[in-house]
């Protein structure tokens, strides 16, 4: 007997402008069983992916199994033939339709916030969900530029008071976002806080495609951050 197991991506979310952050489980006969590391997918390749890590996102395991589990699950409990098995049977096919919900960024907001990331850092990844090592590798580039486009501003002047042009706002919101994934307690939220009122403060102006926020030149992620995976699709 054959046994076909391995590894491979499950889970797909958070789609929007050819990123998206997918699973890596391991498989047998292809239904995903234990859950290894979340990627952050910028491009496809031949075989696998181009991206770099990020947290484990609780989002992207459960819709990897839901996706798989949810319709198997269904069909057992609605063969029970009871009604507590058509009631659960109801709740997992409910349930593997809302994760798929998850899979596109459809919120405009959202969108623009996803815009201003590209921009900023080279990926669509929120830093939240990023691992420090990377956050702060990112914040000192980050930070370089913002130097050459404050005017003199910190980035908490820019929420309070408006951006001059679009790379000081796009720069503002990421080193407070930032100072989000990375700075301690109350720091955090206050920095959270701020650079939420920056991203909806030019929430009237086209996002990256076509409007006035393409004239912000995109760095490349840094190389070593960078990840090729090879898993199955």
């Amino acid at each position: 007997m054959i046994v076909i197991y391995g590894t491979r991506f499950y889970g797909e979310v958070d789609s929007y402008g050819g990123q998206r952050q997918l699973t890596k489980f391991f498989h047998i006969y292809y239904v995903p069983l234990v859950p290894v590391d979340t990627l952050w997918v910028t491009r496809e390749l031949d075989r696998g992916y181009s991206g770099h890590a990020v947290k484990m996102s609780g989002r992207s395991v459960l819709a990897g199994y839901a996706r798989v589990w949810g319709p198997v699950a269904a069909i057992g409990a609605f063969l029970a033939g009871s009604i507590g098995g058509f009631v659960a049977a109801a709740a997992l096919v409910g349930l593997s339709v809302w994760t798929w919900s998850w899979r596109s960024v459809r919120n405009a907001r959202e969108q623009r916030r996803s815009d201003f990331h590209l921009l900023a850092f080279g990926t669509r990844c929120d830093p939240l969900n990023m691992d420090h090592e990377l956050a702060a590798t990112l914040q000192t580039h980050v930070a370089e530029r913002w130097a050459q486009v404050s005017e003199g501003n910190s980035p908490e002047d820019i929420a309070r008071l408006g951006a001059a042009n679009p790379a000081q706002a796009v720069l503002a919101y990421a080193s407070l976002r930032l100072a989000t994934r990375l700075a301690p307690g109350e720091d955090a939220q206050r920095s959270r806080e701020a650079s939420e009122r920056i991203l909806d403060a030019v929430k009237d102006s086209p996002a990256l495609e076509g409007g006035p926020y393409r004239s912000v030149a995109q760095p490349a992620l840094p190389e070593t951050a960078q990840v090729n995976d090879g898993a199955d699709r």
